[in-house]
């Protein structure tokens, strides 16, 4: 009877990838393509294994480069650029927001934390000069899925195969887990579906601007633990069989020179441009494409299909599937970027609706109780904010400049000046009597003073769930807030409101 039960489970394993000569690629487009993986973990985060031994697992899967994208708020500067036993290593970083996770890449440090509202993310990311990309947008888990699809992003995971086996059935799992000691690579693919949820809300995107789509590994590695800030067991595929699964491959102008900044600049590039399409390795090896060339030479499998997908079915990307693949629907072996792609227009600046009711309220300082702030009159009526947070454990910590709005009307914008001594962010809040709800926006600071204008009905609840948002002439009070979400313990500065009025149509 056991006998019987291997001869089935060897009979039933996925099969191994399938070989394509490259005979019918381009030798030039074959020196100029690159793969390598994006989406990586290691101990600086959550991983299993330190960059070194992550890159070593890189260059047995046979990749080029590897894009490694560890939690953080964006405040540390990246790593150079560096080969690591031939692999070239590229260092991102994967930011929390309230509307799921966006990765950074080609960002300089922040000059502060970045974290808080999706959008603010967003923009600080595009500020700086770095290049996001929304992780995991669908995920079964909520606090991990992305919501805001009105920010601006530049790319989006289309595939996360972290996320896959989340809505896999318990019996899949097992069989998959079982498949993995004979076939690791193939074992994972076999959870892989197609993620049609995000692949039209990509096509939806598409109609409007360039938005690059990357496959996302996520990889953490095999068994890990973090033994500082709690303990925690955690187990998954090893990152070799993880990078023998899935790859980006990046279409370079020329080949890769051996000089790690030079070379990473062209693969950021390329990915920035959109020269970029993604091969399921663990189906077939041998995936050399140039989807913008006019007639693109496809990989000769028989049994392979190809489907143009995209916004007007002529000017989107390419699908191209093979029988028996798994998922339902089937997971794409190849997935292209689009040909063509309208390039993204500035977004329009706010303006205010008209001139506004002035307010001066009795502004008062509130905090937390080892915290420290004060305010100072200047001139022209404005108000200077000094603040100095606690420079103790993370907590509370906060300074806030509040005024009551008791009889004021409902406004549909805030409309203020305001600068800062240095690069940072203000959370406008309104805040209701009763629960003491508060609606804030987080809008960014800098040495220049200029008006900002914050749409009321663009506010996100601080506590969540929230439900709607009650009447904004009901707002008990104003308050501008320095927190945590994006400063530090011990952060000390200077910021100044002016001109403060609500405008109403």
């Amino acid at each position: 009877m056991v006998a019987a039960v291997v001869v089935f489970l060897l009979m039933t394993l996925p099969p191994a990838p399938a070989s394509v000569h490259t005979s019918y690629a381009d030798a030039d487009l074959v020196r100029r393509t690159v793969g390598g993986a994006y989406h990586i973990h290691t101990t600086r985060s959550d991983g299993a294994e330190d960059k070194a031994s992550t890159a070593a697992a890189a260059a047995r899967a046979g990749l080029a480069f590897a894009i490694f994208t560890d939690h953080g708020d964006g405040t540390r500067s990246p790593d150079p650029a560096e080969y690591i036993a031939g692999v070239l290593c590229i260092d991102g970083v994967e930011i929390s927001t309230n509307g799921g996770h966006y990765v950074a890449l080609d960002m300089p440090a922040a000059p502060y934390p970045l974290g808080g509202e999706a959008a603010a993310v967003v923009e600080d990311v595009a500020r700086l000069g770095g290049f996001g990309v929304a992780a995991h947008p669908h995920s079964a888990k909520p606090e991990l899925a992305w919501t805001d699809w009105r920010a601006p992003i530049d790319g989006l995971e289309w595939l996360n195969v972290d996320s896959e086996w989340r809505d896999e059935s318990g019996p899949r799992l097992i069989r998959a887990v079982i498949d993995y000691v004979v076939r690791p690579a193939p074992a994972i693919a076999s959870v892989l579906d197609r993620p049609s949820a995000t692949l039209e809300q990509w096509e939806r995107l598409s109609r409007e601007r360039r938005v690059v789509a990357l496959a996302a590994l996520d990889a953490h590695g095999g068994v890990r633990t973090r033994l500082e800030g709690g303990s925690r067991l955690g187990a998954g595929p090893s990152y070799e069989a993880s990078f023998r699964t899935v790859s980006n491959r990046v279409v370079l102008e020329r080949p890769l020179s051996g000089d790690a900044a030079a070379d990473a600049r062209a693969i950021l590039n390329g990915i920035r441009q959109g020269r970029v399409y993604t091969a399921i390795d663990a189906l077939a090896a041998g995936a050399f494409v140039d989807p913008r060339a006019a007639v693109p030479a496809w990989p000769p499998l028989p049994d392979a299909r190809v489907a143009q997908m995209g916004p007007d079915g002529t000017t989107g990307w390419f699908e191209v599937y093979r029988a028996g693949a798994p998922g339902e629907p089937p997971i794409p072996w190849i997935l292209t970027n689009p040909v063509e792609s309208p390039e993204a227009s500035p977004a329009p600046a706010v303006e205010p609706i008209d001139s506004g009711v002035a307010i001066n309220p009795e502004w008062r300082i509130e905090k937390d109780a080892a915290s420290t702030g004060s305010l100072v009159r200047t001139a022209d009526g404005s108000i200077a904010v000094n603040y100095r947070l606690h420079s103790g454990a993370r907590g509370s910590q906060f300074v806030a400049l509040a005024g009551d709005l008791t009889g004021r009307v409902g406004a549909q914008q805030i409309v203020f000046e305001g600068q800062a001594t240095g690069p940072m962010r203000v959370s406008i809040q309104l805040r209701f009597p009763g629960s003491e709800r508060r609606w804030l926006k987080s809008v960014y600071l800098e040495v220049h003073r200029r008006v900002i204008v914050v749409p009321v009905e663009e506010m996100l609840p601080a506590e969540r769930p929230a439900g709607a948002m009650p009447d904004p002439a009901t707002a008990r009070s104003l308050l501008f807030v320095v927190d945590l979400t994006n400063a530090s313990p011990g952060s000390v500065g200077s910021f100044t409101i002016g001109n403060v009025r609500l405008a109403s149509p």
